[in-house]
């Protein structure tokens, strides 16, 4: 007799992608660039942030100096990344956002203020007031994201419980909900 090993092994291809969860994932990243004068200075920071493996598609806005980063679907980004590469062609940020696309997040909620994505932890600077959603804007905080000055303004929660795999810690605010 026959095993229907054929059968069988279809039946768990199909089962094993059907039990396949999404996790959270960063979708777009949105920056604001200082000291971006010119046409050859926006696309020296756009080829810079192309190189990024987890990059899909840059677009710059020189007249209002800000871009916007659209991130590879089930990728990895790495936020830092992002940031260093504006930096080391020169310039620096004036602000860093990025919107999550929150599937599968509430499991990886480590308390009110902190979550895990991937091996990185993400705390918030402020208690969110409300769950989140689908899509959640962050803000990044620190002295790569934002300016200097505007970054020692910034209190940071440092008493977050936010234990990570080994990975970065990035400190938030969220700036927006969307259902």
């Amino acid at each position: 007799m026959k095993k229907p090993y054929g059968l069988l092994s279809f039946l768990c291809l199909i089962l094993a992608g059907c039990a396949t969860v999404s996790l959270a994932q960063f979708k777009t990243v949105y920056i604001g660039v200082n000291g971006l004068t010119c046409s050859q200075s926006t696309r020296r920071v756009e080829l810079g942030i192309r190189k990024l493996n987890f990059v899909e598609d840059v677009t710059m806005n020189l007249a209002n100096t800000e871009g916007t980063i659209k991130l590879k679907k089930d990728a990895r980004a790495d936020i830092e990344k992002i940031a260093q590469a504006v930096i080391s062609v020169g310039f620096t940020l004036r602000y860093l956002d990025a919107d999550l696309l929150n599937v599968g997040l509430e499991a990886e909620m480590m308390d009110k203020n902190c979550f895990i994505l991937y091996e990185d932890a993400y705390a918030f600077t402020e208690t969110p007031k409300e769950p989140l959603k689908r899509i959640v804007k962050l803000k990044f905080i620190g002295y790569k994201y934002m300016p200097k000055k505007e970054f020692s303004k910034v209190a940071l929660n440092e008493d977050v419980n936010c234990k990570h795999r080994g990975g970065k810690i990035y400190y938030v605010q969220l700036k927006s909900v969307s259902p």
